[in-house]
């Protein structure tokens, strides 16, 4: 089920008078989401889930990968800084010469408080959206070269709220298999994350349960890597940019982020628990697209309350902007 049409202008779709998204089908689909999530919630045994793929016909089980991009976020909503994220990862290993079957992409959300309604949007409308956002990843790779270049898309949720948990759970479910038939070889996870949520990777504060705490990492960065996009935004309303561009920690620019990382490789979080080898497993890159530019989740809500249609559409892409409009989210 092909959620956009991509075969006919906007206005010109015979089966659509004004809308490119076929809401009808979305709306099904929305249903099946709202009666997985409650499925999700009742189950003590389950913690990671697949609820879609992009194409649907290229399920996880249909073929073994290498690697998957995992891009883990409140999609609340997502915006083209979240799929420039993932174009660029796919790019770059495009570039490095790595086969597009061997990788995948996840589009992960956090359902931690599942049993309480959030805001300001349900979680069955970012689902939706981030199903969406996986058709016009795809769209981008087919519409560039070969449909073999474009990935799989999955959209998954969690009940795990910290990275090394969520990276744990993809691997216990069994859900992806390894390319490798060496059984002891296993699949790598690359994060893609933007540099402040780096940040609260390497924040002890989230670890206290372990001694030292930042020694919890261990797993994770022993196994996965982490894959994370310098941005340099002052001006941005995103509370999670400010936090690290303000105060004695200035990480404003270029430079003050990857002296960021080089401080972890010269150990100066190994009181902390840090090792100096982790900084290897980190890749630190800048984002020259244009694309994330002056885009975050707060001015979305703020242009999707005040009805500027045309600046969401700008900030989310065409089928994002159709459904925030269509179910009037963040207007109040």
């Amino acid at each position: 089920m092909l959620l956009i049409s991509v075969g006919y202008p906007i206005g010109n779709n015979p089966t659509m008078s004004h809308s490119d998204v076929d809401m009808q089908a979305l709306q099904a689909l929305r249903s099946q989401f709202s009666q997985a999530l409650k499925d999700f919630a009742s189950s003590s045994s389950t913690n990671f889930k697949i609820l879609r793929s992009v194409p649907p016909s290229l399920p996880p089980s249909s073929s073994p990968i290498r690697t998957l991009y995992v891009l883990d976020s409140s999609f609340n909503p997502p915006s083209k800084a979240h799929l420039s994220l993932a174009k660029s990862a796919l790019k770059s290993s495009n570039a490095s010469q790595s086969s597009a079957s061997d990788a995948r992409v996840l589009f992960l959300l956090a359902t931690v408080n599942a049993d309480k309604k959030p805001k300001p949007a349900d979680f069955e409308d970012r689902l939706i959206m981030m199903t969406l956002m996986a058709e016009e990843l795809r769209s981008a790779f087919t519409t560039s070269g070969p449909a073999a270049s474009a990935p799989a898309v999955d959209v998954g949720i969690t009940k795990q709220p910290y990275f090394i948990d969520k990276a744990v759970s993809i691997d216990e479910s069994s859900v992806y298999t390894s390319s490798s038939p060496n059984p002891e070889t296993h699949f790598r996870q690359i994060h893609l994350t933007g540099f402040d949520t780096l940040i609260r990777i390497f924040t002890a504060k989230y670890y206290q349960d372990h001694d030292p705490p930042l020694s919890a990492l261990e797993p994770f960065l022993t196994r996965h890597r982490v894959r994370a996009t310098v941005r340099v935004d002052k001006n941005s309303p995103s509370k999670n940019l400010q936090d690290t561009t303000t105060g004695e920690n200035d990480l404003s620019s270029v430079e003050d982020q990857k002296a960021y990382l080089k401080g972890i490789a010269d150990g100066q979080k190994e009181a902390e628990g840090a090792k100096r080898e982790w900084a290897e497993r980190v890749e630190l890159v800048v984002d020259d697209s244009g694309e994330t530019e002056g885009v975050s989740s707060t001015k979305i809500r703020n242009a999707a309350k005040a009805g500027e249609w045309d600046e969401v559409n700008a900030l989310v892409g065409k089928g994002v902007g159709e459904w925030i409009r269509e179910q009037g989210l963040y207007r109040e």
